[in-house]
């Protein structure tokens, strides 16, 4: 066991939560920890650390400290208690979640454990004049040589598609995707009808089903940001995202939007495609981190 000096690690209880969350209230917000442990200096807290762990055998986890000294003091000792933790829990993997505090701000360390990158996410920004002119540009050569197999309709997202669209975001989108549908169910029922954000929530449904969708929320006059969009797989080599992506810019338009924000992962290539195509640089990238069991012999102590 390593000498930590005069610091002692503890494990979590029901009294510590509170403090547990505001040292990591995005993680704390959307996880129920299955364990947590705290590192204790002359009874104070300078270090936590969170573990959840789910039936399928993924697990989420978080970890931050009060400041470097006590990063560097404990930090390790603190994942590998996660990670033993984990192991014992019947974990395969263990994440930190693109938008952790663990993954943002202590990547290095994670990775001197042998957690690895998953996914990158990056955030773009581009005029939509530009991205509305390329894809009309693509539009028009594809004429009627390439047309639709299959009989689909683009409408605003109502009450009814809510859950088709939770569970099409869920299932389609890459990476941490609770929070955005925990955001989008939200902000649909805080919209009235005058609400100009009303015309900018598609919905693409194909014999009464919901096979494409996008999600989007003015963040400041005049720019758009995309939280989320979808093609079910099946009709992915369909031009129905180009007639969805097509939809959105016409209706951004003319609610007076000038820019559009998005993020797009690695495991986008669609979108991924796009930005390459259009030159559209990365504004910031985030990554989602993970640690798999199978992939060999790590630090945690047995």
């Amino acid at each position: 066991m390593t000498d930590l000096g005069d610091i002692e690690i503890v494990a979590g209880g029901e009294a510590d939560r509170p403090l547990l969350s505001r040292l990591s209230p995005r993680w704390f917000k959307h996880h129920l920890p299955t364990a947590s442990w705290c590192a204790v200096r002359r009874g104070d807290v300078i270090a936590a650390a969170m573990l959840e762990v789910l039936p399928d055998g993924t697990a989420s986890m978080e970890f931050h400290g009060c400041d470097e000294s006590a990063i560097t003091a404990c930090g390790g000792p603190l994942i590998d208690q996660v990670l033993d933790t984990a192991r014992t829990c019947g974990a395969l993997v263990v994440d930190a979640d693109v938008d952790s505090t663990a993954s943002l701000m202590h990547a290095e360390l994670l990775r001197s454990r042998d957690f690895e990158i998953h996914e990158t996410f990056d955030s773009f920004e581009a005029p939509r004049a530009m991205l509305q002119e390329a894809l009309g540009k693509i539009l028009n050569r594809m004429g009627d040589r390439i047309r639709s197999r299959f009989e689909t309709e683009i409408v605003e997202i109502d009450q009814k598609h809510l859950d088709s669209v939770a569970a099409a975001w869920s299932a389609w989108i890459g990476g941490s995707i609770n929070r955005g549908v925990f955001d989008m169910r939200r902000r649909f029922h805080a919209r009235d009808s005058t609400d100009p954000e009303r015309s900018l929530q598609l919905v693409a449904t194909h014999e009464n089903s919901v096979v494409g969708f996008c999600c989007t929320r003015i963040i400041e006059p005049g720019v758009l940001k995309i939280d989320g969009e979808g093609i079910h797989p099946r009709f992915r080599m369909d031009t129905l995202h180009a007639r969805l992506a097509s939809a959105i810019y016409e209706r951004a338009e003319a609610a007076d939007i000038h820019t559009i924000r998005f993020d797009a992962g690695s495991r986008q290539p669609n979108t991924r495609t796009m930005v390459r195509r259009n030159r559209i640089a990365s504004l910031n990238q985030r990554l989602h981190l993970r640690r798999n069991f199978d992939a060999g012999a790590g630090h945690p102590a047995t």
